[in-house]
């Protein structure tokens, strides 16, 4: 008889011990954001930082941006493109007299590195870490977004108020001699995005989506 009981309960305990063993493992799934990093706000394309912590800064060259400025101070901000390794950063709050102009850029080591880092940009975009598809419309904000990849250089642009591209376009080419863009997307206030080309021989942008 004790064999017989025994012999019962010996497979009831497996199989406890089996749902437990089961029940254990699916505790034990890590979920990335447990080991990594939360996804964040992508302050580079949507928040505006606040200015009260910034220090005044008189060592940026803005002269061949055609924007009256009244004061321009240092960016302390953490964001999405500085995950990756890039050689030089540059953040700068512009002040003029109708708007606030978060200025950002990165130089990476080389054209590839950089526009690994902008495709990784593309899958975590806004605030709200979207994901988006190279050349889609359909991501919009209440600020202005200007993001210009060449060479091995990200220059992003936040504003309140929209901005005139060509006079961003005029400013990068005298200060980089561009030869050419890799990308240009430029999302005005509750619009949908928009991407442009260059035309090195007539210096021209020209949208090429139009399907707004």
């Amino acid at each position: 008889m004790k064999k017989k009981v025994t012999s019962l309960l010996f497979p009831l305990i497996c199989l406890v011990l089996s749902v437990s063993c089961g029940k254990n493992n699916d505790n034990k799934v890590i979920k990335y954001e447990d080991i990594g990093e939360k996804a964040q706000s992508n302050t580079s394309v949507d928040i505006l930082p606040s200015e009260d912590d910034n220090n005044e800064d008189t060592t940026l060259n803005l002269s061949n941006l055609d924007i009256e400025i009244s004061k321009t101070y240092n960016l302390s901000t953490n964001d999405f493109l500085d995950r990756f390794q890039s050689e030089e950063s540059v953040k700068r709050l512009i002040l003029t007299s109708k708007d606030s102009i978060y200025f950002k850029s990165w130089s990476f080591q080389d054209s590839t590195t950089c526009i690994n880092a902008f495709y990784n940009l593309l899958d975590c975009f806004g605030k709200d870490c979207t994901p988006i598809e190279l050349y889609s419309t359909d991501f919009i904000t209440l600020n202005y977004n200007l993001l210009l990849v060449f060479e091995n250089q990200i220059h992003s642009i936040i504003s309140k108020e929209n901005q005139d591209l060509q006079v961003w376009h005029r400013y990068f080419e005298a200060e980089n001699n561009i030869s050419e863009y890799h990308y240009i997307l430029e999302q005005k206030r509750n619009q949908s995005m928009a991407w442009f080309e260059y035309n090195r021989e007539k210096s021209t942008l020209k949208k090429i989506n139009n399907d707004q």
